[in-house]
């Protein structure tokens, strides 16, 4: 099995905001990507999300990494005041999806941490 590259942002020190589309794919993608980052000026974590992202995450696997990315969201607002923000990607047909998004991510939604646009 090939192995997956994950981004290194380690190296980016001056990195002030980051955007990620997310799809249901590449959730675990984006969590090993935000766990790089070590720049002391990230001001902003804008997250895409693209209505079908939201279809069916119930699966094992696809919850447990909702989760993972929830815990990491919120360790950055612990530690850096990050508030992350949840967009609708273009055409994917608004925030109908409000509750789910919120399922997927408790903690935020918990602590009224998500920001949705």
């Amino acid at each position: 099995m090939p192995r997956e590259h994950h981004p290194d942002l380690s190296k980016a020190s001056k990195l002030k905001d980051l955007t990620f589309l997310v799809k249901r794919s590449n959730i675990h993608w984006v969590t090993a990507a935000l766990q790089t980052v070590e720049s002391k000026n990230l001001q902003q974590i804008t997250i895409r999300l693209h209505i079908a992202t939201l279809g069916n995450s119930t699966e094992e696997t696809g919850h447990r990494e909702w989760q993972d990315l929830d815990r990491l969201l919120i360790q950055f607002w612990t530690s850096h005041s990050i508030r992350p923000r949840l967009v609708d990607a273009p055409n994917s047909g608004g925030w109908d999806a409000r509750d789910r998004v919120q399922c997927l991510l408790p903690e935020l939604a918990r602590r009224n941490l998500l920001e949705l646009q």
